[in-house]
Protein backbone atom coordinates (compact mmCIF):
# COMPACT_ATOMS: atom_id res chain seq x y z
CA UNK A 1 0.00 0.00 0.00
CA UNK A 2 1.40 3.51 -1.50
CA UNK A 3 1.50 6.11 1.03
CA UNK A 4 -0.39 9.34 -0.48
CA UNK A 5 0.46 12.67 -0.41
CA UNK A 6 0.58 15.99 -2.63
CA UNK A 7 1.59 16.03 -6.36
CA UNK A 8 5.74 16.85 -5.28
CA UNK A 9 5.41 13.58 -3.05
CA UNK A 10 3.99 11.51 -5.37
CA UNK A 11 6.61 12.22 -7.74
CA UNK A 12 8.76 9.65 -6.37
CA UNK A 13 6.46 6.64 -7.22
CA UNK A 14 7.29 7.79 -11.64
CA UNK A 15 8.46 5.45 -13.25
CA UNK A 16 8.90 7.64 -16.26
CA UNK A 17 9.72 11.16 -17.85
CA UNK A 18 5.31 11.81 -18.18
CA UNK A 19 4.63 14.00 -20.90
CA UNK A 20 0.38 14.27 -21.81
CA UNK A 21 0.72 14.07 -25.04
CA UNK A 22 2.60 11.00 -25.45
CA UNK A 23 0.94 9.18 -23.03
CA UNK A 24 -2.89 10.47 -25.23
CA UNK A 25 -0.88 8.86 -28.25
CA UNK A 26 0.12 5.50 -26.84
CA UNK A 27 -3.25 4.91 -25.46
CA UNK A 28 -4.81 5.58 -28.74
CA UNK A 29 -2.57 2.97 -30.40
CA UNK A 30 -4.48 0.44 -28.20
CA UNK A 31 -8.11 1.38 -28.55
CA UNK A 32 -11.02 3.06 -29.87
CA UNK A 33 -12.60 5.20 -27.39
CA UNK A 34 -16.36 6.45 -26.90
CA UNK A 35 -16.83 10.26 -26.46
CA UNK A 36 -17.09 9.27 -22.30
CA UNK A 37 -13.81 7.46 -22.32
CA UNK A 38 -11.82 9.83 -24.36
CA UNK A 39 -12.56 12.56 -22.45
CA UNK A 40 -12.07 10.92 -19.49
CA UNK A 41 -8.60 9.75 -20.62
CA UNK A 42 -7.85 13.60 -21.40
CA UNK A 43 -8.54 14.44 -18.19
CA UNK A 44 -6.50 12.13 -16.36
CA UNK A 45 -3.35 12.57 -19.06
CA UNK A 46 -3.88 16.26 -17.04
CA UNK A 47 -3.94 15.10 -13.62
CA UNK A 48 -0.66 13.52 -13.90
CA UNK A 49 0.99 16.24 -15.21
CA UNK A 50 1.55 17.82 -11.60
CA UNK A 51 3.22 13.96 -10.20
CA UNK A 52 4.94 13.07 -13.58
CA UNK A 53 2.90 10.44 -14.36
CA UNK A 54 1.24 9.77 -10.90
CA UNK A 55 -1.82 10.96 -9.16
CA UNK A 56 -4.55 10.71 -6.69
CA UNK A 57 -8.00 10.91 -6.82
CA UNK A 58 -11.45 9.15 -5.99
CA UNK A 59 -14.00 8.29 -8.57
CA UNK A 60 -16.66 10.11 -7.10
CA UNK A 61 -14.11 13.76 -7.44
CA UNK A 62 -12.82 12.36 -10.96
CA UNK A 63 -17.07 11.93 -11.65
CA UNK A 64 -17.15 15.70 -10.09
CA UNK A 65 -14.30 16.53 -12.26
CA UNK A 66 -15.21 15.75 -15.55
CA UNK A 67 -18.37 16.62 -15.76
CA UNK A 68 -17.68 20.76 -14.21
CA UNK A 69 -14.90 20.75 -16.75
CA UNK A 70 -17.40 19.12 -20.15
CA UNK A 71 -20.87 19.92 -18.60
CA UNK A 72 -21.78 16.03 -19.55
CA UNK A 73 -22.98 13.88 -16.92
CA UNK A 74 -20.84 10.21 -16.35
CA UNK A 75 -22.31 7.64 -13.73
CA UNK A 76 -19.43 6.52 -11.16
CA UNK A 77 -19.74 3.08 -12.68
CA UNK A 78 -18.56 4.45 -16.50
CA UNK A 79 -15.42 5.85 -14.12
CA UNK A 80 -15.09 2.43 -12.52
CA UNK A 81 -15.15 0.82 -16.14
CA UNK A 82 -12.67 3.27 -17.36
CA UNK A 83 -10.06 2.89 -14.93
CA UNK A 84 -10.22 -0.74 -15.48
CA UNK A 85 -9.72 -0.34 -18.92
CA UNK A 86 -6.83 1.35 -18.75
CA UNK A 87 -5.62 -1.06 -16.34
CA UNK A 88 -5.91 -3.93 -18.74
CA UNK A 89 -4.35 -2.06 -21.98
CA UNK A 90 -1.49 -1.62 -19.26
CA UNK A 91 -1.72 2.27 -19.36
CA UNK A 92 -1.69 3.19 -15.40
CA UNK A 93 -1.79 0.84 -12.46
CA UNK A 94 -4.41 1.34 -9.46
CA UNK A 95 -2.23 0.88 -6.16
CA UNK A 96 -4.05 1.17 -2.60
CA UNK A 97 -2.79 3.99 -0.48
CA UNK A 98 -3.29 5.31 2.94
CA UNK A 99 -2.88 8.80 4.11
CA UNK A 100 0.29 9.79 6.96
CA UNK A 101 -2.53 8.69 9.65
CA UNK A 102 -2.74 5.68 8.54
CA UNK A 103 -5.96 6.12 6.94
CA UNK A 104 -7.17 4.80 3.74
CA UNK A 105 -6.90 6.93 1.35
CA UNK A 106 -8.10 7.18 -2.98
CA UNK A 107 -5.96 4.90 -5.22
CA UNK A 108 -2.94 6.36 -6.57
CA UNK A 109 -2.63 6.09 -10.17
CA UNK A 110 0.77 5.33 -11.90
CA UNK A 111 1.10 5.83 -15.71
CA UNK A 112 2.89 2.44 -16.90
CA UNK A 113 3.24 3.57 -20.52
CA UNK A 114 3.76 6.34 -23.50
CA UNK A 115 4.84 6.73 -26.89
CA UNK A 116 8.48 6.56 -27.02
CA UNK A 117 8.52 9.22 -29.76
CA UNK A 118 7.82 12.85 -29.44
CA UNK A 119 4.16 13.58 -31.40
CA UNK A 120 2.99 16.23 -32.72
CA UNK A 121 -0.12 17.44 -31.05
CA UNK A 122 -3.31 17.48 -33.20
CA UNK A 123 -5.59 20.24 -31.19
CA UNK A 124 -8.48 19.18 -33.14
CA UNK A 125 -8.62 15.87 -31.71
CA UNK A 126 -8.80 17.80 -28.37
CA UNK A 127 -12.48 16.86 -26.76
CA UNK A 128 -15.06 19.80 -26.56
CA UNK A 129 -15.08 21.33 -23.15
CA UNK A 130 -18.72 22.55 -23.55
CA UNK A 131 -20.57 19.81 -25.88
CA UNK A 132 -23.83 21.16 -27.15
CA UNK A 133 -27.33 20.38 -25.65
CA UNK A 134 -28.01 16.83 -27.94
CA UNK A 135 -24.53 15.76 -26.52
CA UNK A 136 -25.14 15.75 -23.16
CA UNK A 137 -27.19 12.42 -22.07
CA UNK A 138 -26.79 10.82 -19.22
CA UNK A 139 -24.73 7.01 -18.99
CA UNK A 140 -24.69 6.88 -23.07
CA UNK A 141 -21.98 7.27 -25.67
CA UNK A 142 -22.97 10.39 -28.03
CA UNK A 143 -23.91 9.89 -31.31
CA UNK A 144 -22.19 12.21 -33.99
CA UNK A 145 -21.27 12.38 -37.74
CA UNK A 146 -17.58 11.37 -36.25
CA UNK A 147 -18.99 9.18 -33.19
CA UNK A 148 -15.92 5.89 -33.36
CA UNK A 149 -16.52 2.58 -34.25
CA UNK A 150 -17.25 1.70 -30.54
CA UNK A 151 -20.25 4.01 -30.53
CA UNK A 152 -21.33 2.49 -34.28
CA UNK A 153 -21.10 -0.71 -32.82
CA UNK A 154 -22.00 -0.67 -28.89
CA UNK A 155 -25.50 0.60 -27.91
CA UNK A 156 -25.46 -0.38 -24.37
CA UNK A 157 -23.42 -1.31 -21.52
CA UNK A 158 -23.49 -4.84 -21.64
CA UNK A 159 -22.11 -4.84 -24.95
CA UNK A 160 -19.21 -2.41 -24.26
CA UNK A 161 -17.92 -4.70 -21.97
CA UNK A 162 -18.47 -7.70 -23.78
CA UNK A 163 -15.80 -5.77 -26.57
CA UNK A 164 -13.47 -4.77 -24.46
CA UNK A 165 -13.27 -7.83 -23.12
CA UNK A 166 -13.07 -9.46 -26.24
CA UNK A 167 -10.21 -7.27 -27.61
CA UNK A 168 -8.23 -7.63 -24.38
CA UNK A 169 -8.61 -11.56 -24.79
CA UNK A 170 -8.05 -11.61 -28.67
CA UNK A 171 -5.02 -9.25 -28.99
CA UNK A 172 -3.13 -11.85 -26.95
CA UNK A 173 -3.76 -14.69 -29.47
CA UNK A 174 -2.58 -12.13 -32.70
CA UNK A 175 -5.96 -9.91 -33.54
CA UNK A 176 -4.59 -6.46 -33.51
CA UNK A 177 -6.28 -3.26 -33.06
CA UNK A 178 -6.93 -2.72 -36.94
CA UNK A 179 -8.31 -6.04 -37.65
CA UNK A 180 -10.25 -6.27 -34.37
CA UNK A 181 -12.15 -3.05 -36.03
CA UNK A 182 -12.58 -4.74 -39.26
CA UNK A 183 -14.75 -7.85 -37.87
CA UNK A 184 -16.76 -4.71 -35.78
CA UNK A 185 -17.74 -3.04 -38.62
CA UNK A 186 -19.00 -5.69 -40.95
CA UNK A 187 -20.66 -7.61 -38.25
CA UNK A 188 -22.42 -3.70 -37.32
CA UNK A 189 -24.24 -4.82 -40.90
CA UNK A 190 -25.73 -8.03 -40.02
CA UNK A 191 -29.14 -8.34 -38.71
CA UNK A 192 -30.69 -10.86 -36.71
CA UNK A 193 -27.69 -11.94 -34.11
CA UNK A 194 -29.06 -13.13 -30.98
CA UNK A 195 -26.09 -13.91 -29.09
CA UNK A 196 -23.38 -11.01 -29.56
CA UNK A 197 -20.74 -12.08 -27.84
CA UNK A 198 -20.74 -15.76 -29.72
CA UNK A 199 -21.38 -14.39 -32.67
CA UNK A 200 -18.28 -12.24 -32.20
CA UNK A 201 -16.41 -14.64 -30.38
CA UNK A 202 -17.02 -17.26 -33.64
CA UNK A 203 -15.47 -14.25 -36.26
CA UNK A 204 -12.54 -13.85 -34.04
CA UNK A 205 -11.75 -17.39 -33.84
CA UNK A 206 -11.88 -18.19 -37.48
CA UNK A 207 -9.61 -15.29 -37.88
CA UNK A 208 -7.10 -16.79 -35.15
CA UNK A 209 -7.37 -20.06 -36.73
CA UNK A 210 -6.61 -18.41 -40.28
CA UNK A 211 -3.75 -16.60 -39.09
CA UNK A 212 -2.17 -19.70 -37.50
CA UNK A 213 -2.43 -21.66 -40.77
CA UNK A 214 -0.56 -18.72 -42.28
CA UNK A 215 2.25 -18.79 -39.01
CA UNK A 216 2.47 -22.54 -39.98
CA UNK A 217 2.64 -22.43 -43.61
CA UNK A 218 3.67 -19.01 -44.38
CA UNK A 219 6.09 -17.80 -47.16
CA UNK A 220 9.39 -17.11 -45.63
CA UNK A 221 8.72 -18.90 -42.85
CA UNK A 222 6.17 -18.13 -39.76
CA UNK A 223 4.81 -14.90 -39.00
CA UNK A 224 3.62 -14.30 -43.15
CA UNK A 225 -0.45 -13.08 -42.64
CA UNK A 226 -3.56 -13.52 -44.80
CA UNK A 227 -3.07 -10.22 -47.11
CA UNK A 228 -5.95 -8.06 -48.15
CA UNK A 229 -8.65 -7.93 -45.93
CA UNK A 230 -7.48 -10.82 -44.07
CA UNK A 231 -10.20 -12.94 -46.63
CA UNK A 232 -13.21 -11.40 -45.18
CA UNK A 233 -15.53 -13.76 -46.89
CA UNK A 234 -16.03 -16.11 -43.86
CA UNK A 235 -17.71 -13.69 -42.11
CA UNK A 236 -20.94 -13.02 -45.09
CA UNK A 237 -21.13 -16.78 -44.61
CA UNK A 238 -21.16 -17.00 -40.83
Amino acid sequence: MLLNGKSEELKGYSKLNYVADRFIAKAKELWEYSELQIRSLYLISDLAKNGNGVFSVAHSTFKKMFEQRFKMEISLSSVRRFFTLMQKLGLISINEAKRKNQQQSANIYIIEAQSEEPQEVVHDEHPIENPSEHQNIVSKETNNNEQNLNDNIVNNVEQENIVNDLYLTYRNKGINKSTFQKVLYEIKNKKGIKNFRRYVEGCLNNIVEYINKWNDEGEQGSGVRPRGIFALDWISNS
